[in-house]
């Protein structure tokens, strides 16, 4: 067996001292990494509640090598857009992880975080203890974390999180909770989909007053209507509605008009999302 170790950078000691305030914004750490890696999948499996089911965080992006690991994911505080830029290399997407940290979101809630990542014919598995991060926080750079290297097929890419025997003193992840999370930042992506325990993240998810309506156009066959206004407190990224043509979203949110309505408030249209589905112009 091999062994891997921390580089550490100066910034340490500030970022440690940063914290996540709940297990479902740990989690979306991770999911934001999956999109970082060119993504078109990420299946998020939840514990059940008080059970000694770990949490796992299986994406299909690009994966890691031995010499990524080593080299770029164990070096804490690592900025990406530094030496890669602020783009993904394939799609292109603004990258969202950020201060090289998401490694340590899982030990927010976990006692023991495994990494199985697959990329160009190897596998990789790295074991990260939360307990040994903790004896050696001024020296984090000469712990030994396990890393195995095996042979895989040459086509599977993607990585694997697992946390393993969660801290009992954490509130257990909601399902919930973390699609509503997550619904505002990736419930609009047309390649990037996500699943909590198997259930496909959608606009529906967002919480708040919904409205659906299904009509047939002359020029555009059946359009599917739905609609969302939520509560004040719970306004995310990006309000509007969108058109959905074929699984494609057309062009960026707008209200269609409805800004010029004198009896509809700006603040509610700041809480207004919508999804216009009309395959039939496809």
């Amino acid at each position: 067996m091999a062994f891997a170790t921390f580089e550490v950078d100066p910034r340490l000691a500030t970022l440690l001292g940063e914290s996540y305030r709940s297990t479902e914004q740990a989690i979306k750490e991770l999911v934001d990494n999956a999109w970082d890696a060119d993504a078109e999948r990420v299946s998020i499996r939840l514990p059940k509640p008080m059970s000694t089911e770990p949490i796992r965080v299986q994406d299909d992006g690009s994966g890691m090598i031995e010499g990524e690991i080593r080299q770029e994911y164990l070096r804490v505080a690592r900025d990406r857009r530094a030496s890669k830029g602020d783009r993904t290399p394939t799609k292109r997407r603004l990258v969202k992880g950020r201060k090289g940290i998401g490694k340590f979101a899982g030990l927010m809630v976990a006692d023991v975080m495994t990494v199985e990542t697959r990329a160009r014919g190897v596998q990789t598995t790295l074991t990260i203890p939360r307990a040994e991060l903790k004896s050696a926080a001024a020296d984090l750079e000469r712990i030994e974390l396990p890393i195995l290297m095996s042979p895989c097929d040459a086509a599977d890419h993607g990585t694997t999180i697992t946390l393993a025997n969660l801290h009992q003193n954490q509130v257990f992840p909601s399902t919930e909770r973390l699609k509503q999370m997550l619904v505002f930042e990736y419930g609009r992506e047309d390649d990037f989909s996500v699943l909590i325990n198997d259930e496909q993240l959608t606009m529906e998810d967002i919480p708040g007053e919904v409205a659906k309506e299904e009509v047939i156009l002359e020029n555009a066959g059946t359009v599917k209507a739905t609609f969302t206004v939520t509560d004040p407190k719970q306004r995310g990224k990006l309000p509007g509605v969108v058109i959905r043509v074929q699984g494609k979203i057309i062009g960026l949110p707008s209200y269609l008009g409805l800004e010029e309505a004198e009896d509809i408030p700006t603040s509610v249209l700041k809480r207004l999302y919508g999804e216009i589905q009309a395959d039939s112009l496809g």
